[in-house]
């Protein structure tokens, strides 16, 4: 055989043994399917239902990642607004009003106003704040803090990309979620920004804050979302309603009215708050709030929410142990005001609202977005359980609006010898008297006994209690003195509950008197 044949003949053998071979991988079944042909199978580990919507949403563009976020600031920009308010303000005596004191520029930033140069003395003269703010429509309807605008007898926008300035005009506002809407005249159709829904971000999205801080106009700041359901309850207006969203993306004093926004360039949130001795707090209310409180400022310039006249607590594992309760779903009624609706429909203190209309309900805020987003004159229908029996009741609405608006304690002096019981509570009490009662900002006629001594390393002082504190309630039975607590207390065994109703007097809370059942353990003595 030449040398061409045998070359042939081992081309020949090669070809056989790759065939061959491929047979037989196939028929052992050793051959990987290419993934075009993979047929689609269960994962092994499926994702939790929330982590799973996430996962098909991170497919989408409103979900992914850009190239870069100067792709979502591009979007974005353009329709964001710089917002300068003068205020006319007459000098009154003590300064400025507690409205602008310290406690709330803590979170929401210093006014940066200042004086005109020819106002002095008791003269009138003017305040300018600057914030923030984002176009919502093409005809000039601009969202922003109620902080920005509240008060101003002028406002003015600036435009991206235009050097004019516009008057404004208020729409409408909502203190209560710290939101107006405001509106300019511009003959041309304008860039505005789409809502996208809050309730669908999760902790450890991304997002962007766009706004003017310190004035350094179209600042773009990236973070994600570090919380959600946050509630800023000393500085809030009506901090029943608080659901903040935190983030961590850099919130500035001027940042207040921008918006928070997702990757696909869906506002989230309204920038709010920040926190002024912490990095990376700050504070942004939802856009499923937003979108609610424009729809009614925008038909007719304010908020109506619907209100039982009730004040609400959670379900602690002592309460459900002392009531006897199944679970810890549903909400304590902490006290009830005389004349409004649940007075009227017959809720009690100490009731636990477990549904309404209906629809079982979980906790405070559940039952207060319930009602509050009902309009003032409707029905509305509470499950409750009262003495371990259901009960159901009707209310009809008020406005909310009109009901919620925006210490030291007394001395000890001839305090009777304290029970064995006080001590292992950490309290002292005394019987109420006139005067305590005036010191501590309470009606006459309010009977109970009154703290006045608390210690610091007893489970009394970590549930809230302090001087001033008065004791009306001992395990749901009425204590008009000291002579009724003390007979109280003396049923309550060394290792029992013991559930105390007890009033905050304005001297504490430093406005409105605050109720509130408290649970405590008597402990054992050592």
């Amino acid at each position: 055989m030449n040398k061409h044949g045998q070359l042939v003949t081992l081309a020949l053998f090669a070809a056989a043994s790759v065939i061959f071979g491929m047979v037989l991988a196939g028929g052992l079944n050793l051959t990987l399917p290419g993934r075009a042909a993979e047929p689609e199978r269960p994962q092994d580990r499926p994702f939790h239902s929330a982590a799973a919507t996430q996962n098909a949403a991170s497919r989408s563009s409103a979900g992914s990642i850009p190239a870069s976020f100067a792709d979502v600031a591009d979007m974005v920009n353009p329709a964001v607004v710089s917002i300068t308010a003068t205020e006319r303000v007459q000098p009154r005596e003590g300064g400025r009003t507690p409205f602008h004191g310290d406690p709330f520029e803590f979170f929401f930033g210093p006014q940066q106003r200042r004086r005109s140069p020819g106002g002095q003395g008791d003269e009138p003269y003017l305040e300018q704040s600057g914030g923030s703010g984002f176009l919502i429509s093409d005809d000039g309807y601009i969202v922003t803090n109620y902080h920005v605008v509240e008060d101003a007898s002028q406002i003015q926008v600036n435009l991206s990309g235009d050097q004019r300035n516009y008057e404004a005009e208020i729409v409408g506002t909502d203190p209560s979620t710290d939101l107006a809407l405001i509106k300019i005249n511009v003959d041309k159709r304008l860039p505005y920004l789409p809502f996208g829904d809050s309730d669908s971000l999760r902790i450890g999205d991304w997002v962007l804050a766009v706004g003017n801080p310190l004035s350094y106009e179209h600042t773009v700041t990236v973070g994600v979302v570090s919380a959600k359901g946050r509630q800023l309850r000393n500085l809030s207006p009506d901090p029943s309603l608080d659901n903040f969203i935190q983030t961590d993306a850099a919130i500035n004093f001027g940042n207040s009215g921008g918006p928070l926004v997702n990757m696909a360039g869906e506002v989230v949130g309204v920038n709010t708050a920040i926190s002024s001795v912490g990095q990376g707090i700050g504070f942004a209310v939802p856009v499923n709030i937003t979108k609610e409180v424009m729809g009614q400022l925008r038909s007719k310039g304010r908020v109506s929410r619907g209100y039982l006249g009730i004040t609400l607590g959670p379900i602690t594992p002592d309460m459900q142990e002392f009531l006897g309760l199944e679970s810890d779903r549903g909400s304590l009624v902490q006290s009830v005001q005389p004349g409004l609706p649940a007075d009227a429909a017959g809720v009690k203190r100490g009731d636990v609202i477990i549904a309404v209309n209906g629809e079982a309900v979980a906790s405070n805020d559940e039952i207060v977005r319930r009602i509050s987003s009902m309009d003032p004159g409707k029905t509305v229908k509470l499950t409750v359980i009262r003495d371990g029996k259901q009960i159901d009741m009707s209310a009809d609405l008020v406005d909310r609006t009109a009901h919620i608006g925006p210490g030291v304690g007394p001395g000890s002096e001839g305090a009777a010898p304290e029970l064995a019981s006080e001590r292992m509570l950490g309290l002292r009490v005394e019987d109420l008297t006139p005067r305590i009662l005036q010191e501590i900002d309470l009606p006459g006629q309010t009977s109970g006994v009154v703290i006045t001594r608390v210690s610091r390393v007893s489970e009394s002082y970590q549930k809230g209690l302090g001087e001033g504190d008065v004791i009306t309630e001992v395990n749901r039975e009425p204590v008009e003195n000291l002579s009724d607590y003390r007979r109280a207390m003396r049923q309550v065994k060394e290792g029992g509950l013991v559930v105390l109703y007890v009033i905050n007097p304005p001297s504490r809370t430093g406005g409105d008197a605050i109720s509130r059942y408290v649970t405590l353990r008597m402990q054992e003595q050592e």
